[in-house]
């Protein structure tokens, strides 16, 4: 059994912390070696107008950092998700749902946070918005980490695709 963290935001939209995420990470993936050679160019040059480039490129990242960061702060715990051999449970407080597995359609995983310098997993993602339909057509949508709270730390897809390749069980993981 793994359980994940469940996550909620009262301050900002799930949605806008994803897309403040990835123009952040866009910002640091182009940024940074713009950055580097600006001030390449910067040191060997006495160009005036190049100091003001340089100058307003580095506080614009920092500017933009700084915000992701706090943007990023608005997620808290609101509950877990474990995943356990007969199905997917959801607790928040002491309200729990279950997901069995022979109950459920499809799930949807989709990157929400990524993480830039020290990814936990191979997709890089810190949480992921996960969205599971039943063959009822009734579908529940939510963020979590992507890594299980116990030692070791197990990633939420690789434990499904664990549970569908050892219980033959039949249900479709979607990336989106």
């Amino acid at each position: 059994m793994s359980r994940y963290i469940l996550y909620k935001s009262r301050k900002q939209s799930l949605s806008r912390i994803a897309a403040v995420d990835k123009v952040k990470y866009l910002l640091i993936s182009t940024g940074l070696p713009i950055l580097a050679f600006s001030a390449a160019i910067f040191v060997r040059s006495r160009v005036g107008l190049m100091h003001y480039i340089v100058l307003a490129l580095t506080i614009f990242m920092i500017v933009i950092m700084i915000y992701a960061g706090i943007v990023n702060k608005n997620l808290e715990k609101l509950g877990e998700i474990d995943v356990t051999l007969k199905g997917i449970r959801k607790t928040i407080g002491g309200f729990e749902t279950f997901f069995d597995y022979s109950q459920i359609k499809e799930i949807q995983i989709k990157d929400h946070i990524s993480s830039i310098f020290f990814p936990q997993n191979r997709t890089g993602s810190k949480t992921y918005l996960v969205t599971i339909i039943t063959r009822d057509s009734i579908s529940e949508m939510f963020v979590i980490s992507s890594q299980s709270d116990g030692k070791p730390a197990v990633n939420f897809m690789e434990s499904l695709e664990y549970i569908q390749k050892y219980r033959n069980i039949k249900f479709n993981i979607k990336r989106v």
